[in-house]
Order: structure tokens, then sequence, then C-alpha cells
């Protein structure tokens, strides 16, 4: 089976997000873990679909992808913990014995001792539940500082400061460039709030990636006339690795530009 950069190299590389994902290599990624089909990308030539679809066909019947064997070892580790102790720990709801719910990117999940349901009643993907259940796993996290970093100030991620940058920020500067009242939209209708913040920003928004988990947009608008490109920065809480591991944090972003641009 094709790795994720084998996969890559035969997509348009256009990073259009017509497949639902903010780059063509986010898309590949998901492809090669047996997350996505490949049909979901609309500007492949036939003859590459067909390839594509040869080589990931039957994936399902394996044992499972990487992504599903690590939801599995996570479920017994999770189904030790006391969930009303966890409800008040992490802002979620405890909407019956052995139920909570959360909101995670605006949308909420409901969570028991063996799997995890959207408003739907339909498990999300793989990668989805792992967030939430690597956030809730997450020991004794303090509330949040109200204070404001970058991505690179946090501890331990040098090695995934360019996954930040250009699968991230990047990814809504340019799909925003030149319409920050589309930005605007975007971040109101997932959650954003208005944040009075000083500075020569054109939009700042403040989200709840979980219900104590914060976050601050701000968009700078691009100036042709002065050579000056869309910028975005993500801001975090100083506390945010006490509140997931430095791979979840870029994997969430990832998933927050891909909703936003969605």
């Amino acid at each position: 089976m094709k790795t994720a950069v084998e996969i890559y190299k035969l997509l348009p590389k256009t990073n259009c997000g017509a497949c639902g994902m903010p780059t063509c290599f986010g898309f590949a990624t998901k492809v090669a873990a047996g997350m996505a089909s490949i049909d979901a990308c609309t500007n492949l030539s036939e003859a590459v679909r067909r390839e594509l679809a040869r080589d990931t066909a039957g994936r399902r019947e394996s044992p499972g992808t990487v992504y599903e064997q690590a939801l599995m070892a996570l479920r017994p580790k999770f189904a030790a913990l006391d969930l009303a102790a966890l409800a008040k720990t992490f802002g979620a709801d405890v909407i019956a014995p052995g139920r909570i719910a959360i909101s995670f990117l605006n949308a909420r999940y409901t969570i028991t001792r063996d799997r995890i349901t959207d408003d739907r009643g339909t498990e999300p993907l793989p990668f989805i539940s792992i967030l939430i259940y690597n956030h809730l796993c997450m020991p004794a996290p303090p509330q949040p500082s109200g204070e404001w970093i970058t991505f690179s100030s946090v501890p331990a991620s040098h090695a995934k400061d360019k996954a930040w940058a250009g699968h991230v920020e990047d990814v809504i500067a340019r799909h925003f460039a030149g319409n920050a009242e589309g930005l605007r939209a975007a971040c109101e209708a997932l959650g954003g709030i208005r944040a009075e913040i000083k500075g020569s920003h054109d939009a700042a928004y403040e989200f709840r990636f979980f219900p104590r988990y914060p976050a601050l947009l701000l968009f700078y608008d691009a100036v042709p006339e002065e050579n000056f490109p869309a910028q975005v920065k993500l801001l975090l809480d100083r506390n945010v690795d006490r509140y997931l591991d430095i791979e979840s944090i870029v994997v969430l972003g990832e998933e927050f530009a891909g909703r936003m641009t969605g």
C-alpha cells in the first residue's frame, strides 16, 4: 500500500479544500490511514483515480488503521477513569450516570466508557475521538492562565513549527485573503467571539476548542499595494501543553483550519 508521501505525489497539489481538508498532504495522510476515500478528491485524472482505488481497495478489512489501533488502546485507559470527576475538571456536563457531554470545536459530543458519538448519534472519525480522549486523559490540567503564546513558545514544539505555520495559520490566511468579512463569519460560525485586543490586526476572535482550552486568532489582511500577504496568528494559552500533547495540538489545529475553510 502507498504511503502518504506516495499518494501526495499523485494528487494535484492545489490545496483547493474540496475534499474537506485544508491541504493535499493532509488529505493524502487520511487516505493512507484509511480515514478518507480517494473519491473525495474531485481533481484527479481517471488513470490516477483507478490506480489509487486499486491500492486502497479492501483496506477496511485490514486489522485496523493506525488511528483505529490507537483508539482501541485508549479506550481501556479511559474506561478506568471517573466520568463525573472528569466532567468537573474539564468543563463537561454529566447528562446521565456513566455519560457526559463536552464541547469540541463548537460541536457537542457524548462520551461513555466505551464510545464517543456526535449530536446525530454516530461515532466521529477515529482521530476526533482520539483528540477528545487524549484531552480528557491529561493529568491534573490547570485552569487557563490568561496569557497568550505563539505555537513556537510551546515546550517541545520546535519539530512541529513548520507544520503549524503551513497546515494551520497559512491555510486560513490564504483562504480569507482579501475577505475579512468572510473570515469573521467563519469565526462566528465556529463559536468564535470577537476579542478586544490592541494591535494592527483586522480581526481578533477568541475560541474554546474545548471548554477549558482557549485559543486566539488574529487576522492581518493582505495589502497588495505594499506587497503584504494575508497573515494569521493562532495563539494558545500558556498552559496548552497541559491540555494536550504536542502531536495532538497540531492535529487539532489542522482540524480547526479545515473547519474554518471548509
